[in-house]
């Protein structure tokens, strides 16, 4: 059976939980939807739930270890980090450590919405094609080694799918007018590439800002636990990040569900 996976982390919603009414109540999170206007009381262990969601390989060299497994070990190492960090004083001047700057690349690149503009991307361009690109590659991707494998394409016209057995010949369809129809390893690969940017090429350049609310004020997060915002605009580009006033916000505005914290 597909595993039950959280495509906004457990840990991070309980961050978001209210008290029960009564002493032995499970905490809960104030679950608001911008396509319903509704508001509805919900346990952090079912909110953001897909079946099967991590469940593959994800480009690791070692066809034992999964994308589920991994997100597991990052999330319980941020878990406690987090923990630190918040406990220090403001103005202390304590950045967040590794654990915590890992947790955010894989949160950022792991939503539903992020893997559904890559599918868009991937399909305006020719696979395999090389060009230029807005951010050189990290340090090591030269070394990565080929996994040639059967890939899924379909005719946007008639609907039919087909499997291609390498690069070749999925170049060859898109040239016909088929579409890469990305897999669940093509889409967990994408993901592990994109984390590894986010880490390595986008962070270091961010500075960080602690927030704390005032008494009696919320934090409200969203589907989307980290957005990117250039000059407050939303909808920038990608492209963008590379522009010096890029930020990288932990709580973004709301997208399909959000959140309330009080306190």
């Amino acid at each position: 059976m597909a595993t039950r996976a959280h495509t906004v982390p457990r840990f991070y919603l309980s961050g978001f939980t209210a008290q029960g009414p009564k002493a032995g109540h499970d905490p809960f999170v104030w679950l608001g939807s911008l396509a319903t206007g509704m508001i509805e009381r919900r346990s952090p262990k079912n909110i953001s739930i897909a079946r099967g969601y991590y469940d593959g390989n994800g480009g690791f060299e070692d066809s034992r270890r999964s994308i589920e497994n991994h997100l597991a070990t990052i999330e319980s190492e941020a878990a406690f980090a987090i923990r630190r960090f918040v406990a220090s004083p403001i103005g202390g001047g304590m950045s967040p450590s590794p654990e915590i700057w890992r947790f955010l690349s894989w949160q950022a690149a792991r939503t539903p919405g992020w893997f559904k503009l890559v599918e868009e991307w991937m399909n305006d361009c020719e696979p395999g094609a090389v060009g230029a690109t807005v951010e050189p590659p990290p340090v090591g991707f030269e070394s990565i080694r080929d996994q040639p494998r059967s890939h899924l394409v379909e005719n946007p016209n008639s609907g039919e799918r087909r499997t291609v057995a390498d690069l070749e010949e999925l170049q060859a369809y898109w040239k016909l007018g088929w579409k890469w129809t990305p897999t669940t390893q093509d889409r967990l690969e994408m993901l592990h590439m994109q984390a590894w940017y986010f880490q390595v090429r986008h962070f270091p350049r961010l500075t960080w800002k602690r927030l704390d609310t005032p008494a009696d004020d919320s934090f409200v997060t969203s589907d989307r636990a980290v957005a990117w915002l250039v000059d407050g605009y939303a909808d920038t580009p990608p492209a963008a990040l590379r522009h010096p006033t890029c930020g990288i916000f932990g709580l973004s505005r709301p997208s399909d569900i959000r959140l309330c914290r009080k306190g």
